[in-house]
């Protein structure tokens, strides 16, 4: 066999630099979508806080209705006053969830005390009533505290 004839069989180039492309081409694709996939930052998470619920009063009449006192005992603040960052749910003895209104709450920190007063349509609220109130966080929909309190 004489060396010109070595280097005029040029059968397996073509197959062989198909094969090394198809490679590269699963390598970069693979790259691009693990970049974009895996680039992107943790999801942001909810406050987190111990919230401690406890009933002030049952609802007596129009004029006086049923409150709990909200103590933040740690954690990260919570912003009451804004609808669009937090809301709370209350359902009684097992009922439909409500929104209420706890803008007046403003921000709380650790160490803050502030009294809800539930709205004056909960007048089933009374001596002996189980009340649930869940405080959400709404960007993330996580609940923040989750309380099953008895008046």
């Amino acid at each position: 066999m004489s060396l010109k004839n070595l280097f005029k069989n040029s059968d397996a180039v073509s197959p062989v630099i198909g094969v090394i492309l198809m490679v590269a081409i699963t390598v970069i694709l693979a790259a691009a979508i693990g970049s974009s996939v895996f680039g992107q930052g943790p999801e942001k998470s909810a406050p987190q806080a111990n919230i401690e619920i406890t009933p002030v009063s049952i609802y007596n009449n129009a004029t006086s209705p049923a409150s709990v006192k909200l103590e933040h005992l740690g954690g990260d603040s919570i912003d009451f006053g804004n609808v669009d960052i937090t809301k709370v749910m209350v359902s009684v003895d097992g009922g439909d969830s409500t929104n209420i209104d706890a803008t007046k709450l403003g921000t709380i920190d650790a160490g803050s005390v502030k009294n809800l007063d539930l709205p004056t349509n909960f007048t089933t609220i009374v001596s002996g009533s189980n009340v649930n109130i869940k405080i959400i966080d709404v960007k993330t929909s996580q609940l923040i505290s989750d309380k099953d309190i008895r008046f």
